[in-house]
Protein backbone atom coordinates (compact mmCIF):
# COMPACT_ATOMS: atom_id res chain seq x y z
CA UNK A 1 0.00 0.00 0.00
CA UNK A 2 1.41 3.16 -0.79
CA UNK A 3 0.43 6.22 0.91
CA UNK A 4 1.25 10.10 0.67
CA UNK A 5 0.92 13.19 2.29
CA UNK A 6 1.42 16.46 0.30
CA UNK A 7 1.21 19.84 0.50
CA UNK A 8 0.73 20.20 4.36
CA UNK A 9 3.14 22.00 6.84
CA UNK A 10 4.34 19.01 8.94
CA UNK A 11 5.58 20.31 12.38
CA UNK A 12 5.36 17.22 14.73
CA UNK A 13 5.07 13.49 13.50
CA UNK A 14 4.32 10.95 15.67
CA UNK A 15 4.59 6.82 15.05
CA UNK A 16 3.14 3.79 17.13
CA UNK A 17 3.64 0.20 15.90
CA UNK A 18 1.31 -2.39 17.23
CA UNK A 19 1.98 -6.10 16.80
CA UNK A 20 -0.98 -8.29 16.36
CA UNK A 21 -0.15 -12.10 16.99
CA UNK A 22 -3.37 -14.52 15.82
CA UNK A 23 -2.41 -18.50 17.21
CA UNK A 24 -5.29 -19.56 15.50
CA UNK A 25 -3.91 -18.91 12.11
CA UNK A 26 -0.57 -21.02 12.85
CA UNK A 27 1.51 -18.66 14.66
CA UNK A 28 1.21 -15.46 12.41
CA UNK A 29 2.04 -12.10 13.21
CA UNK A 30 2.09 -8.95 11.73
CA UNK A 31 2.27 -5.41 12.82
CA UNK A 32 0.53 -1.95 12.31
CA UNK A 33 2.55 0.91 11.64
CA UNK A 34 0.82 4.03 11.72
CA UNK A 35 2.26 7.49 11.46
CA UNK A 36 0.51 10.67 12.80
CA UNK A 37 0.28 13.89 11.58
CA UNK A 38 -0.57 16.26 15.07
CA UNK A 39 0.25 19.35 13.87
CA UNK A 40 -1.78 19.53 10.42
CA UNK A 41 -4.57 18.78 10.91
CA UNK A 42 -7.48 17.54 13.55
CA UNK A 43 -7.26 14.29 12.65
CA UNK A 44 -4.63 13.05 9.94
CA UNK A 45 -3.30 9.78 9.88
CA UNK A 46 -1.08 7.32 7.46
CA UNK A 47 -1.42 3.49 8.46
CA UNK A 48 0.07 1.19 6.83
CA UNK A 49 0.33 -2.46 6.89
CA UNK A 50 3.61 -4.60 7.20
CA UNK A 51 3.11 -8.11 7.22
CA UNK A 52 5.29 -10.51 8.73
CA UNK A 53 3.82 -14.00 7.20
CA UNK A 54 0.52 -14.15 5.06
CA UNK A 55 -0.53 -14.29 1.99
CA UNK A 56 -2.03 -10.89 0.45
CA UNK A 57 -5.72 -10.91 -0.59
CA UNK A 58 -7.52 -9.02 -3.86
CA UNK A 59 -9.75 -7.07 -2.13
CA UNK A 60 -11.84 -4.28 -4.47
CA UNK A 61 -13.70 -1.12 -2.77
CA UNK A 62 -16.77 0.90 -4.72
CA UNK A 63 -16.20 3.74 -4.83
CA UNK A 64 -12.54 3.96 -4.24
CA UNK A 65 -13.20 6.64 -1.79
CA UNK A 66 -15.80 8.62 -0.02
CA UNK A 67 -15.81 12.63 0.51
CA UNK A 68 -18.67 13.47 3.17
CA UNK A 69 -17.95 17.17 3.09
CA UNK A 70 -18.30 19.98 5.18
CA UNK A 71 -20.27 19.43 8.32
CA UNK A 72 -20.80 21.52 11.55
CA UNK A 73 -20.17 19.80 14.82
CA UNK A 74 -22.35 18.05 16.47
CA UNK A 75 -23.94 16.96 13.32
CA UNK A 76 -24.11 13.22 11.40
CA UNK A 77 -23.90 12.80 7.95
CA UNK A 78 -26.22 10.20 5.46
CA UNK A 79 -24.34 6.86 5.33
CA UNK A 80 -22.57 6.35 2.78
CA UNK A 81 -22.61 2.70 1.37
CA UNK A 82 -19.37 1.27 0.28
CA UNK A 83 -19.18 -2.10 -1.44
CA UNK A 84 -16.39 -4.90 -0.65
CA UNK A 85 -15.66 -7.26 -3.45
CA UNK A 86 -13.35 -10.44 -2.79
CA UNK A 87 -11.27 -10.87 -6.64
CA UNK A 88 -9.71 -13.96 -5.07
CA UNK A 89 -10.26 -17.18 -6.77
CA UNK A 90 -10.71 -18.48 -3.26
CA UNK A 91 -13.05 -17.62 -0.38
CA UNK A 92 -11.86 -15.09 2.05
CA UNK A 93 -12.49 -15.45 5.33
CA UNK A 94 -12.77 -11.37 7.18
CA UNK A 95 -11.98 -10.74 10.38
CA UNK A 96 -11.92 -7.23 11.03
CA UNK A 97 -14.01 -3.99 9.37
CA UNK A 98 -13.19 -1.30 11.31
CA UNK A 99 -13.73 2.75 10.99
CA UNK A 100 -11.50 5.12 11.96
CA UNK A 101 -12.02 7.76 14.54
CA UNK A 102 -14.79 10.38 13.53
CA UNK A 103 -16.11 7.99 11.12
CA UNK A 104 -18.81 4.75 12.10
CA UNK A 105 -19.48 1.91 10.03
CA UNK A 106 -23.40 1.70 10.95
CA UNK A 107 -24.73 -1.39 8.93
CA UNK A 108 -22.42 -4.83 7.55
CA UNK A 109 -23.85 -7.28 5.35
CA UNK A 110 -20.17 -8.67 5.17
CA UNK A 111 -19.95 -12.18 6.45
CA UNK A 112 -18.68 -12.87 9.95
CA UNK A 113 -16.16 -16.04 10.60
CA UNK A 114 -16.22 -18.33 10.31
CA UNK A 115 -18.03 -17.42 7.19
CA UNK A 116 -16.88 -16.59 4.31
CA UNK A 117 -17.30 -14.17 1.19
CA UNK A 118 -17.23 -16.05 -1.76
CA UNK A 119 -14.60 -15.80 -5.34
CA UNK A 120 -15.67 -12.70 -6.73
CA UNK A 121 -18.53 -12.14 -4.11
CA UNK A 122 -19.65 -8.55 -2.51
CA UNK A 123 -21.00 -7.73 0.82
CA UNK A 124 -21.45 -3.59 2.08
CA UNK A 125 -21.13 -1.40 4.94
CA UNK A 126 -22.75 1.59 5.61
CA UNK A 127 -20.12 4.51 6.91
CA UNK A 128 -21.15 8.03 8.65
CA UNK A 129 -19.07 11.02 9.14
CA UNK A 130 -19.51 12.28 13.02
CA UNK A 131 -16.49 14.77 13.87
CA UNK A 132 -15.66 15.76 17.25
CA UNK A 133 -13.30 18.50 16.02
CA UNK A 134 -13.01 20.85 13.81
CA UNK A 135 -10.65 20.46 10.85
CA UNK A 136 -9.67 18.40 7.69
CA UNK A 137 -10.40 14.72 7.99
CA UNK A 138 -8.27 12.15 6.13
CA UNK A 139 -8.39 8.36 6.91
CA UNK A 140 -8.67 4.85 6.03
CA UNK A 141 -11.43 2.34 6.51
CA UNK A 142 -9.45 -0.88 6.93
CA UNK A 143 -10.24 -4.93 5.81
CA UNK A 144 -8.70 -7.55 7.62
CA UNK A 145 -8.17 -10.76 6.30
CA UNK A 146 -7.46 -14.21 7.82
CA UNK A 147 -4.28 -14.29 5.83
CA UNK A 148 -3.59 -10.95 8.00
CA UNK A 149 -3.90 -9.16 5.42
CA UNK A 150 -4.77 -5.44 5.21
CA UNK A 151 -6.85 -3.32 2.65
CA UNK A 152 -7.77 0.11 3.23
CA UNK A 153 -9.93 2.62 1.40
CA UNK A 154 -9.70 6.73 1.88
CA UNK A 155 -12.50 8.29 3.92
CA UNK A 156 -12.88 12.00 3.93
CA UNK A 157 -14.53 15.32 5.53
CA UNK A 158 -14.18 18.55 7.40
CA UNK A 159 -15.94 19.65 10.10
CA UNK A 160 -16.53 23.05 11.51
CA UNK A 161 -18.03 24.73 14.41
CA UNK A 162 -21.09 27.14 13.76
CA UNK A 163 -18.70 30.10 15.31
CA UNK A 164 -16.15 29.43 12.11
CA UNK A 165 -15.91 32.05 9.70
CA UNK A 166 -17.93 34.27 12.05
CA UNK A 167 -17.05 38.32 12.38
CA UNK A 168 -17.14 39.33 16.17
CA UNK A 169 -18.14 43.12 16.46
CA UNK A 170 -17.50 44.36 20.36
CA UNK A 171 -20.12 46.78 20.90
Amino acid sequence: MKTSISNFLIRKISAGINWRYASRHFGKAFCILTLACVSCTANLSAPAMLPVTGAEAKIAFSPKQVDFGILTLGTSSAAQTVTIRNDESTPLLIDEISAPTGFSITANSCPQPPKTLASQGTSAVEVIFAPGLSGAWTEYLQVITDTQFEASMGVKGSARSDMDGMAFVSP
